[in-house]
């Protein structure tokens, strides 16, 4: 009976030993972070399959900025706070509040961004017994310090506001070919992985005139060279030549390999969206008109139901849809609008309640068009609210303020680091950068 005993005691001990060696060799290899270097420990642990300890003497590896091997570089940021004062700050702690400043002609995303500090990872000193006991983990600890890297990409989205390119757009265009418009700004565009305009007018030859405003189908070339990647038609002009022309303004964006937003041949469709996978995050795009100032002189119906049309305007409509895509895993939400009172530079309690309502639902950018003015711009909870950036491409309309819009440029980095707003001017039909001050947020939207 005592040998029996003492076999299922040493049996169960031997199988306590084998399950505990196996829970060790099985659990995830475990990274230490100091709190100086916290938010780029996050992302060596998202980059490599690691998990975050707050226990350093159990941890498999550390970073450091001084001993171990180096595994990458993070930018250290220099950019001036609301005294004005200069601050420098590693490039992943920085809020978007404050925008970048270059250095040597570069930003801090740039690949040839000088000031960096070098990230280092070592491994945690672990005794003989602790190697024996461990078995084949050691094996693991050391494969993984051979292979585990740090790599920042970052995802630059730039914005524009309304593109018409008929009347006399359309004439220069004819003069002097599709890339005219754009010449001067494709650069910026094409540098982007990501580039957003608002298509003021359908591109067809064929229709029923309505309105007012129509451009050749050629002129998606322009488009296409200056690297637009999705357009929004949700608007007061793309139905100017009824259906055909809005159909065949689909068709001619397909081909040249354009995405569009804002309208189709029902509701669903046209409050769909799209969501672009870049750099390892997802980045949606959902567009809306408000309907009020949609006119045409003929009636026929605008707004997408059980029929083609545009996505209307709608606070339910637009938080649902906002909800739907970050349900769907999307990170980046960034909602066009096209509303407000031409060439109004004030913005209205109505407006200011719904970016915040759209903000509070997950979006991420609320981002408006329609008045050809520049209007004031903002953060509401760290999220930029942009109420109209102006004309980027049109004929003259009232001239000196519907000359100018801005080019918005967003700079996601584990999060939005930096928003980027150019002062653009259109002369002879050609929008152009300028060299003018950027607007700076004229307050944070409380």
């Amino acid at each position: 009976m005592k040998v029996a005993r003492k076999s299922r005691l040493y049996g169960s001990i031997m199988l306590f030993i084998l399950l505990a060696k196996v829970t060790i060799v099985s659990r995830p290899l475990t990274l230490y972070v100091p709190d100086s270097l916290h938010e780029v420990g996050k992302a060596v642990a998202r980059q490599n399959g690691l998990v975050l300890t707050s226990v350093s003497a159990a941890a498999d590896f550390y970073l450091t900025l001084e001993d171990g091997i180096k595994i990458g570089e993070e930018p250290l940021v220099l950019y001036a706070n609301d005294k004005n004062e200069s601050m420098t700050v590693p490039y992943l702690e920085k809020s978007p509040l404050y925008r970048s400043i270059p250095v040597n002609g570069c930003l801090p995303h740039e690949s040839e961004y000088p000031n960096k500090r070098d990230i280092n990872l070592a491994k945690r000193e672990v005794s003989l017994f602790e190697k024996i006991w461990q078995g084949s983990r050691t094996l693991q600890v050391d494969k993984a310090y051979r292979h585990i890297s740090f790599e920042l990409k970052p995802t630059v989205v730039a914005l524009t506001g309304d593109i018409m390119l008929g009347r006399r757009v359309g004439e220069k265009i004819l003069d002097k070919g599709p890339e005219y418009p754009f010449t001067k700004v494709y650069q910026n565009l094409q540098k982007a992985d990501i580039s957003f305009a608002n298509l003021e007018a359908p591109t067809c030859v064929t229709g029923e005139f309505i309105n007012l405003f129509r451009a050749h189908p050629s002129v998606i070339d322009g488009l296409k060279i200056s690297g637009i990647d999705v357009v929004s038609l949700a608007n007061n002009h793309i139905l100017d030549y009824h259906q055909e022309g809005m159909f065949e303004t689909w068709e001619h964006l397909n081909k040249a390999g354009i995405l569009q937003i804002g309208t189709g041949m029902n509701l669903t469709e046209a409050t769909k969206g799209v969501v672009f996978d870049v750099n390892g995050i997802r980045i949606g795009f959902l567009a809306y008109t408000e309907t009020w100032f949609l006119y045409s002189r003929k009636g026929i119906k605008w707004v997408a139901d059980e029929y083609p049309g545009v996505a209307p305007i709608n606070k339910d409509l637009i938080i649902s849809d906002v909800k739907r895509l970050k349900k769907d895993d999307v990170d980046i939400v960034i909602v066009s609008l096209h509303w407000g009172i031409e060439y109004s530079q004030t913005t209205t309690k109505e407006e200011e309640g719904l970016a915040k309502a759209i903000i509070n639902a997950g979006g991420d950018v609320v981002f408006g068009h329609h008045p050809h003015v520049i209007k004031p711009w903002g953060f509401y909870k760290e999220k930029p609210v942009f109420y109209s950036v102006g004309n980027f491409i049109f004929d003259t309309l009232k001239p000196p303020l519907t000359e100018k819009g801005l080019l918005v440029e967003l700079v996601y980095l584990d999060g939005l680091r930096d928003v980027y707003v150019t002062i653009t001017r259109l002369e002879d039909c050609q929008v152009q950068l300028t060299k003018l001050p950027p607007p700076k947020p004229n307050a944070i939207i409380n």
